[in-house]
């Protein structure tokens, strides 16, 4: 369980109750894999396909190499055209957006293999997913748009609000009246605002109705229309008649609050309740709290990082710039290798790099790196004030370490010269 600190407005219970219309719409939907749209069928298309291909990805940002695309977008519920020479995983919007649900979700991950990254699904995760009923998959993959999937996880980023605030802000304009992208540049801002990814996952989880067509030439997808359908409505009422956002703040997330009210325009006047829920536990309360899908009842359960014992070996390599005239520099880079037992801590592995590469341990440090969902977290020496949320580097030890074989790790020694 995660200990969240949640804080909500002190009128919260006072909002006004879901529609009769609304209530009776979502008691009457069925789930299942295409029902009410796409999404659990084309998560499942991807899953199948990562099983039975080794699907390389980049290096840096671990996208999906181009040469998988093409078929990859066949089998989707939703194949678009598009007349790009060179495209990318972005170029496909439901496959970018699938992907970060992927990846979000744990259930696919990126592992080193004979030199090349690939992105392999996670047999203990994947087995909590096919025990999930249908209404359960759709939630649980909702949840994890709501509170997870961002591209983040694709930049070298800590995210400071999740993709789905924009989506929910923007949704207003698309209530109001159906979205004409005929007409010149009338809707671009609010596309751009939204980006194409979520536009195709606001279709897979039957929010919305597109219409698109044939690319222009050398472009990308194109969208004609696009309705806001009554099931979209309907959630979209419900988290707006619940507190939602309590799944986003944690512990120590005071900047966060302060961001968040900035782009509500809202004075938060909050309350501070402890709890011990995930988000997609949050949200499944706040909507189980009006009598709403009795039958979800099991959420996606990602199991613990296991210890591992032995000899860690890392390649450490430094940039420095040689002077070769008054005003002209190379740069050169040197590396070392350093092995150092699991039972000790990274504040041990950072006095062994200091030490491999001549530097006094007189400063600062922290590690940067990529969890097994592709979220940024960093590691900070023990009298920073920012080990709160990832930990300290005198406190974790390597054999506890969330990295695997073939992850690239950022150490940073001296906040002011910053080597």
């Amino acid at each position: 369980m995660l200990n969240l600190l949640y804080l909500f407005p002190k009128d919260s219970s006072n909002k006004e109750p879901l529609s009769l219309l609304a209530q009776q719409l979502l008691r009457q939907q069925t789930f299942s894999a295409n029902q009410p749209s796409a999404i659990v069928q084309d998560f499942e298309a991807m899953i199948e396909f990562l099983q039975l291909h080794k699907v390389e990805v980049s290096a840096n940002q671990h996208a999906i190499a181009p040469k998988y695309l093409a078929d990859l977008n066949s089998r989707l519920s939703h194949p678009i055209t598009i007349d790009f020479q060179r495209p990318s995983q972005k170029s496909y919007p439901y496959i970018h957006g699938l992907y970060l649900l992927l990846r979000a979700s744990a259930i696919a991950q990126v592992q080193l293999d004979k030199k090349k990254n690939i992105l392999r699904i996670d047999s203990q995760v994947l087995n909590s997913w096919q025990r999930l009923s249908a209404i359960e998959k759709y939630f649980n993959l909702l949840a994890t748009w709501i509170y997870y999937a961002s591209e983040d996880i694709m930049e070298d980023t800590r995210r400071t609000f999740p993709e789905w605030f924009y989506v929910f802000n923007t949704w207003d304009q698309l209530q109001k009246e159906d979205l004409d992208f005929t007409e010149g540049t009338k809707n671009n801002e609010w596309l751009s605002r939204l980006k194409l990814h979520n536009l195709a996952l606001l279709d897979l989880f039957g929010f919305v109705e597109l219409e698109d067509a044939a690319p222009l030439l050398g472009k990308g997808w194109r969208i004609i229309k696009v309705k806001a359908l009554p099931f979209g409505k309907v959630i979209m009422e419900l988290l707006s008649k619940t507190n939602w956002k309590k799944g986003l703040i944690g512990e120590s997330d005071n900047e966060f609050l302060e961001l968040l009210a900035e782009e509500t325009n809202q004075n938060l006047n909050l309350d501070i309740v402890m709890q011990q829920s995930t988000p997609t536990e949050i949200l499944q309360e706040e909507f189980q709290a009006l009598d709403l899908f009795p039958e979800w009842e099991n959420n996606l359960q990602l199991p613990e990082p296991e210890a591992r014992n032995g000899i860690f070996i890392f390649k450490v390599s430094l940039q420095i710039h040689i002077p070769k005239s008054r005003d002209k520099f190379s740069t050169e880079t040197i590396w070392c290798k350093i092995a150092i037992p699991s039972h000790l801590t990274l504040y041990d592995f950072s006095s062994a790099i200091l030490e491999s590469f001549d530097f006094d341990n007189d400063h600062l440090h922290q590690f940067t790196y990529k969890d097994r969902q592709g979220f940024q977290k960093s590691i900070y020496h023990p009298y920073t004030q920012h080990g709160e949320d990832d930990g300290f580097t005198d406190e974790i030890l390597l054999r506890d370490w969330q990295i695997n074989i073939g992850d690239r790790i950022t150490y940073v020694f001296d906040f002011g010269d910053w080597w």
